[in-house]
C-alpha cells in the first residue's frame, strides 16, 4: 500500500488532494465552488497522510459538508466518529491486502503503529477477527 495509491483512487472520486506546508490540522476536506478537496499537512509522514487521506475522503463519499447539522458541535463530533471508524476499517482492509492478518496479529501494537486512539479498541479487535476468518476461509494464511 502507498501513498500514491491512495491518492489516485481518492482522485479517482473526484477529489484533488493539495498538500500545504502551513496547515494547522493535519488535514481537512472541503467542497469549494463545487468542487472537492483534501488538504493535507505536507510535513506528515507517509503512513500519516494516508490516514488522513482515509479520513477525509469519508467526509467526501458521505457529503458531510452539505448537511447543515455539520455545523452543530454535537453533530460534528458525530460525523468526526464515523469518519475516524470508516478510516480505521478502511486502513485496516488496506494493510490485510498485504499482510494478511493471522493469528499473531497484535491489535494493540497495530493501534499504536496506525495511531489509532484507545476508544477504538473493540472496532480493532473485531475487524481484524472477521478479517482473520476472510483470510482463513480463502486460505490465505
Amino acid at each position: 500500500m502507498k501513498l500514491a495509491q491512495i491518492i489516485k483512487a481518492t482522485e479517482g472520486l473526484g477529489c484533488e488532494i493539495i498538500f500545504l506546508e502551513n496547515l494547522n490540522e493535519d488535514g481537512r476536506y472541503d467542497k469549494i465552488y463545487n468542487k472537492h478537496f483534501i488538504f493535507v499537512k505536507a510535513d506528515l509522514d507517509d503512513n500519516a497522510k494516508i490516514n488522513v487521506i482515509l479520513h477525509e475522503r469519508v467526509h467526501l463519499k458521505n457529503h458531510d459538508t452539505e448537511n447543515i447539522l455539520s455545523q452543530l458541535p454535537a453533530y460534528s463530533h458525530r460525523l468526526e466518529n464515523v469518519a475516524e471508524r470508516d478510516r480505521i476499517v478502511d486502513f485496516m482492509n488496506l494493510i490485510n491486502t498485504t499482510y494478511p492478518i493471522d493469528k499473531s496479529f497484535n491489535y494493540i501494537n497495530y493501534m499504536k503503529n496506525a495511531l489509532i486512539p484507545d476508544k477504538y479498541e473493540n472496532l480493532v479487535k473485531e475487524t481484524a477477527e472477521k478479517l482473520y476468518q476472510e483470510n482463513k476461509a480463502k486460505k490465505l494464511i
